[in-house]
């Protein structure tokens, strides 16, 4: 018994000592092993999202691992196209806001993936025309649109990529007067009816000399047609044109005469992706030069890629629209390229094979070979006498050899490339490394020595041809891997037609320098679709043969013939696939204001201008002088706060006045030590108004302002203070204080202290009088009531267990109707997940259902912005809003709260709410 109880402590005492010294073992582990491990299982599931943020951990805790870094921009990179399939899928449904969070959701996981950008104002420009709403920027025809297109487009990035927004180019919409359509009918004087046009539209007209030296007449029939209209309709018909000579005064004058008084101007278009060269034959074809039409004057400048063109400002308009309609992004694809293949080889040979056989292959029981006569006569006798034996032995003994021999191969090859390539231009890769190969071999020619010569013992060397010393192999490097070429060309619709050579070259028996090398070889054309993968080709090889070596018969016998024969079975099985997925990064962004006409004039004449578009010009100029004309720097007089003054207690006459009132005795007949009390201590101030202050403020009231009481804290005072160590009134300062800052000040007792005036209080007070003069009407108006309101998150279940989803209701209620609400909550992202939010059955359908956007972090945060119909605004009352869709990923106490200091909630008619929220528990178990 005691041996077992000394067995079990000695079992135990080990068992410790193990425990302890496998503790610190864990110290020496790799700094972010445990995520990287985790990520690379994530990453065989190709679950790219889960792999990026455990790579990201592991990066943390190892900066400078270069594994992690590797696998990290591959997550991030598939995470991110991830999110580009789902918002194409999302898109395609018409669900432009789940789509532009999807995209959103790409870029934030890949900031190159500037295609995602391009997505997400796409998604914004659909969802407001889904919604009704004009889409800034989608071009048009007519009205301000067409004058302001040459400088709101200026605000929009190359290539159609948003740009961050300008203050300087910025302009705001334009709202136009409403225009009186007219019916005009009028004959008589040309020069009269133009004058009384342009009068109505407040422009002062100049004539052309030569054009009106004789009198012309008109006839015109128009309808519903505004004054600037009928001004440009009349100069078409009579082959007329204006040009501005100001803001307010136009010159008229005939079609042939236009290169006398068309004035031109010069413009540098600065270029993001095209060529100069480019854009100078642009510029050149677009307005080709005719009879009447001059050729524009273009010059470039390769060292600002820009190209400076002169030309009449109708036709620098004009081609600044095609510039940037073509000025867009380069397109740029990664072609992810994989190769998958799969080789199996069975060989098995068993048996026993008697004889040897030659190279010829055949078998030979034995015998000699024949006899050389090089050697000399010595050999010869020597070869003679073993003869004999040879062929004794080879007679009774025959040689033999026993094979049994089985090899199985199983090679799996998984090859996986991404190559980055710009749309149009060749990109190519090679991975792999240079194998010797012996190509021939050289054999130096040899110098004999030869005796010709005139005296003896004279040697000379001479070249013999046809005598080598020893050759040596060359060596040519073959290159081995994957090499793979690309040109792709990206369509409007992301569809890729790639030009591809792809080539694998493996070797089979390394280490001689003559290698078999296997090379697989596709080249060709193929069009494929965005984030698709297509198989280009495919190849599926099974060789099996079957074969016996040894002699003839006795080889066929079953069983026994294995004694005479040596069959041999080798079975091949080759599978081979490649793969190829276009992923594009950038394309150009095509929108509607590209694809709309434009006037470009006649053959023989170039685009006229419209003086509708000039005097919605005019206006808009307008528009910017009185807007800069507000002042920036508005002062608002706010209403009184109703804070509490500071209480004051009245100053003893001890105190009050100079040495007189220290001498005077109390009214109480109460001794002088009374008054000395740890209390703050008023000073009484000289009465005198001694600032432009107290001058003002009675100038404004008519009355003079009352004291101010200045408060001194004095902890303790032992003594009231003597005659002769008071301070004389001379030396302070006056400063009036109105009364309307003392409103609700306590009331002070009664005493011989402070003697009350009712006469004086029977009159309006000082500060009644101030806040009627200064704020009239406004100061007695009432604050404005806040609306009550609570938002709530109300679970389905408290409990929930790992791997359970579960729908949280946000519940809004108001006393009155809501307007736009944004809301932020905030959840432990270690135990819970956000999955999804959804909107939920509004009472009036989708068409009066509120606008929901949201936005899900997964570090734990969730922003939702609700914008109510314009009709149908949030009613009063509980309303359900929305769902959160949670799933629970580790146990724990979890809370979904709200963030006071991001929550924004007004009511429908303006006013301020005041929120109260309610946060939402819950208990994760295992």
């Amino acid at each position: 018994m005691k041996r077992t109880s000394s067995n079990a402590r000695a079992l135990a005492s080990l068992l410790v000592v193990f425990c302890l010294l496998a503790a610190p073992m864990t110290a020496f582990a790799k700094k972010g092993d445990k995520n990287f491990k985790r990520g690379m299982q994530y990453e065989t599931a190709q679950q790219w999202e889960k792999a990026a943020q455990e790579f990201t951990l592991a990066i943390a805790s190892d900066p400078s691992n270069v594994e992690y870094r590797l696998h990290y921009q591959r997550a991030v990179f598939n995470a991110s196209q991830m999110y580009m399939q789902q918002g194409r899928a999302l898109a395609e449904q018409r669900d432009y806001l789940g789509a532009y969070n999807a995209f959103r959701q790409a870029y934030g996981y890949d900031p190159v993936n500037q295609l995602a950008l391009s997505e997400m104002e796409r998604m914004l420009r659909l969802q407001r025309e889904k919604t009704g709403e004009a889409g800034a920027g989608d071009g048009g025809s007519g009205g301000a649109k067409a004058t302001s297109s040459d400088s709101s487009a200026q605000q929009q990035g190359a290539g159609g990529t948003p740009a961050q927004p300008s203050t300087t180019n910025a302009q705001p919409d334009l709202n136009l007067p409403p225009q009186q359509l007219r019916v005009i009918k009028y004959t008589g004087d040309l020069k009269l009816f133009i004058r009384s046009l342009a009068e109505q539209l407040g422009l002062n007209v100049i004539f052309d000399n030569t054009t009106f030296r004789t009198p012309r007449t008109t006839e015109v029939n128009f309808t519903d047609v505004t004054t600037a209209q009928a001004l440009d309709l009349l100069f078409l018909q009579e082959g007329l044109f204006f040009q501005k000579v100001n803001r307010h005064t136009i010159l008229v004058a005939d079609q042939n005469r236009r290169t006398a008084f068309q004035q031109l101007s010069i413009r540098t278009f600065y270029l993001a992706n095209m060529k100069p060269d480019d854009a100078m034959k642009i510029a050149q074809s677009v307005l080709p030069p005719n009879q009447g039409r001059p050729q524009p004057l273009v010059l470039k400048d390769d060292a600002t890629n820009s190209v400076t063109v002169r030309d009449t400002p109708e036709n620098l308009r004009l081609i600044g629209e095609v510039l940037r309609s073509m000025d867009k992004d380069r397109a740029e694809v990664v072609m992810d390229v994989g190769i998958y293949e799969v080789s199996r080889t069975d060989l098995l040979q068993l048996g026993n094979q008697i004889g040897v056989g030659d190279s010829s292959g055949f078998f030979s029981l034995g015998g000699t070979s024949g006899l050389n006569i090089i050697g000399g006569s010595r050999q010869v006798a020597q070869t003679l006498t073993n003869v004999p034996t040879a062929l004794g032995a080879a007679l009774v003994i025959p040689s033999t050899a026993l094979t049994a021999f089985q090899r199985r191969d199983h090679t799996k090859l998984l090859a996986s490339t991404q190559i980055h390539a710009f749309n149009g231009e060749e990109s190519s890769a090679r991975i792999g490394q240079r194998v010797p190969v012996q190509t021939a071999q050289t054999y130096p020619f040899s110098t004999v020595p030869s005796t010709t010569g005139t005296g003896p013992g004279t040697s000379t060397g001479t070249t013999v041809p046809g005598v080598f010393s020893g050759g040596f192999p060359v060596i040519q490097y073959e290159p081995t891997g994957l090499t793979l070429k690309f040109q792709p060309q990206v369509f409007p619709n992301l569809d890729v037609q790639v030009k591809m050579d792809i080539e694998s070259k493996d070797i089979q028996n390394a280490g001689s320098l003559t290698p078999t090398f296997t090379e697989r070889t596709i080249t060709g054309t193929a069009r494929i679709q965005n984030n698709r993968t297509m198989m280009l080709a495919s190849v599926a090889q099974n060789q099996e043969s079957n074969g016996r070596r040894g002699l003839p018969l006795l080889g066929l016998i079953p069983v026994l013939g294995r004694l005479f024969t040596s069959p041999t079975h080798n079975d091949n099985q080759i599978d081979i696939v490649i793969a190829v997925t276009p992923r594009v990064l950038r394309a150009p962004a095509v929108t509607p204001s590209d694809e709309i006409e434009r006037p470009s004039g006649t053959t023989t004449s170039p685009t006229n201008a419209s003086l509708e578009a000039m005097m919605v010009e005019v206006y808009r100029e307008d528009q910017l002088a009185a807007a800069r004309r507000i002042p920036k720097n508005v002062t608002v007089q706010l209403a009184d706060a109703d804070a509490a003054p500071p209480t004051y207690v009245p100053a003893p006459k001890a105190l009050v006045n100079t040495g007189e009132a220290a001498q005077a005795q109390p009214a109480t007949g109460a001794p002088q030590e009374a008054t000395a009390q740890a209390i703050p201590t008023a000073l009484t101030i000289s009465p005198q108004p001694a600032n432009a202050l107290a001058e003002a403020i009675a100038k404004l009231t008519g009355e003079e302002p009352p004291l101010m009481t200045v408060l001194v804290d004095k902890k303790s005072v032992d003594a009231p203070p003597t005659p002769s160590k008071a301070t004389p009134s001379s030396n302070v300062v006056a400063m009036p204080l109105p009364k309307l800052m003392l409103a609700k000040a306590p009331a002070v007792e009664k005493s011989e202290a402070a003697p009350s005036n009712s006469s004086r209080a029977e009159k309006p007070s000082f500060g009644e009088k101030l806040k009627t003069r200064l704020f009239g009407k406004l100061a007695a108006q009432p604050e404005t009531a806040q609306v009550p309101a609570e938002a709530r998150l109300m679970p389905e279940q408290q409990e929930m267990r790992v791997g359970d989803k579960q729908r949280i209701a946000l519940v809004l209620a108001s006393k009155a109707s809501l307007g736009s609400t944004i809301l932020r909550f905030r959840f432990d992202s270690t135990k819970i997940a956000v999955r999804s939010v959804s909107q939920s059955d509004w009472p009036g359908g989708s068409e009066s259902a509120p606008t929901v956007m949201q936005s899900i972090d997964p570090a734990g945060v969730v922003t939702i912005a609700i914008s109510p119909q314009a009709a149908a605004p949030l009613k009063p009352g509980a309303n359900v809003l929305l769902y959160l869709e949670i799933e629970a990923i580790a146990p724990g106490d979890s809370v979904i709260s709200f963030d006071p200091f991001n929550a924004h909630v007004t009511a429908a008619d303006g006013r301020a709410v005041n929120l109260q929220t309610a946060d939402s528990s819950m208990t994760v178990k295992k």
